[in-house]
């Protein structure tokens, strides 16, 4: 709509100085309309960290955030895998690399290394499983230790879907993001509830210029509620020994 006004008004303007050469018994050329080009949206880069036991349903939130689908067959993730997506936030462009972790405990030792240079850190638990929330406590600590409190941190109680079977209440994850200071959401992977909202209020929550910005060339309590991105998948690698995603490709 904009470009056929610039045509309308551009050539009003030609005729108006057509008319005006024949009255003086000249000739003129045809004018051009300057037209402003689109300010450009400032993209953010950020590394994300997901941090949780096994089988809190990690991989599934970043796979319901990243393609809106949910996979019933259980599949461990070995190491680590990477993920892109880009979410509009205000006046820029929030770049989300995600880092999905594996929850065994023989890649415990590697984990400060996955949180180096990290911006924000979601501690997964699921609502079915008490030991897996008692084992928040530990990886909060494990990241207050690497990034002090340079990171912003959120505690996720997955599989809200499953009420039947819920053993740690709302209240109980309520108070635990309050007693540490980190933000508190319950999500579901298997019906898409809150995760779009969850990696949205992430965005928002990390500064507002990439301070780590080689989180992503290196490896080495509030209720929230968001929408919207466009996503590049950059790839899967499962060398638990590889901590730069330097060699990852777009594809």
């Amino acid at each position: 709509m904009q470009s056929g006004g610039v045509k309308e008004e551009e050539g009003a303007v030609n005729k108006t100085f057509a008319s005006r050469g024949r009255q003086g018994g000249s000739s003129t050329g045809s004018t051009s309309v300057a037209v402003a080009a689109p300010p450009v949206t400032p993209v953010v880069k950020h590394k994300i960290v997901l941090l949780g036991d096994q089988s809190v349903g990690k991989t599934s939130l970043v796979t319901r955030f990243m393609y809106d689908t949910f996979d019933q067959q259980y599949q461990a993730t070995i190491g680590i895998d990477f993920f892109s997506k880009s979410i509009p936030v205000d006046n820029r462009t929030v770049r989300l690399h995600v880092w999905d972790t594996a929850g065994q405990e023989r890649f415990r030792s590697l984990i400060p290394s996955y949180i180096r240079n990290s911006s924000g850190t979601l501690v997964v638990y699921d609502i079915t499983s008490r030991a897996s929330f008692r084992s928040t406590f530990k990886w909060v600590d494990e990241v207050r230790a690497e990034r002090g409190e340079e990171v912003v941190i959120f505690l996720v109680g997955n599989k809200s879907d499953a009420q039947d079977r819920r053993v740690v209440s709302t209240e109980e994850g309520q108070k635990k993001a309050g007693e540490y200071n980190l933000v508190f959401m319950e999500v579901s992977a298997k019906q898409g509830t809150n995760v779009k909202a969850l990696f949205r209020k992430m965005a928002e929550a990390l500064p507002q210029s990439d301070d780590n910005e080689n989180a992503v060339s290196k490896g080495s309590g509030t209720n929230a509620g968001g929408d919207g991105g466009q996503s590049v998948v950059l790839g899967k690698q499962r060398d638990p020994f590889l901590l730069s995603p330097s060699r990852m490709h777009e594809g």
